[in-house]
């Protein structure tokens, strides 16, 4: 796999280059759905989001077929900063972009020094929750297969 610069940040955090054995590929989280975020001013806080990789076939039903289903965990610590709108009973998000921190103008309100080191996970809108957290650190963790909660992607009955 040739490495770019949304590969490296992937290799870098712990987790990454677990998560994208399994995908295998940069996971860009389309039409990802959001199932837990969880902050917290001290220690960890998580986002949980069901995610998989769409294939070039289409099923009998005239969807494209999912693979590689996962719940992955983007476990942080330290945050630093976070805008966040559009919390619905659904969340799902256009794409999921984990990179190192960009200057977003807001560096007078962090609680910690600003360092080249500082991710930010920003989740591109598609319906619901959106935003972009920035953090001292950042792991990942997943569990291969559907959510153990209803979801839109799977017959619930």
């Amino acid at each position: 796999m040739a490495s770019k610069p949304d590969t490296q940040i992937y290799l870098e955090v712990p987790g990454g280059p677990e998560l994208l054995r399994w995908f295998g590929q940069v996971p860009n989280f389309h039409d990802a759905e959001i199932l837990g975020l969880n902050l917290r001013r001290s220690g960890q806080s998580t986002l949980i989001l069901h995610g998989w990789v769409m294939t070039n076939e289409v099923g009998r039903d005239g969807f494209i077929v999912l693979d590689k289903h996962a719940v992955v965990t983007f476990t942080m610590e330290d945050i630093m900063d976070l805008q966040l709108d559009g919390f619905s009973h659904q969340n799902v998000i256009g794409s999921l972009k984990l990179q190192r921190a960009t200057d977003r103008g807001r560096g007078d309100y962090y609680p910690l020094p600003e360092s080249p080191e500082d991710i930010e996970i920003e989740l591109e809108p598609c319906f619901g929750l959106d935003g972009v957290v920035r953090a001292k650190r950042v792991s990942i963790s997943f569990k291969p297969g559907l959510p153990d909660e209803p979801s839109i992607y799977r017959d619930v009955s």
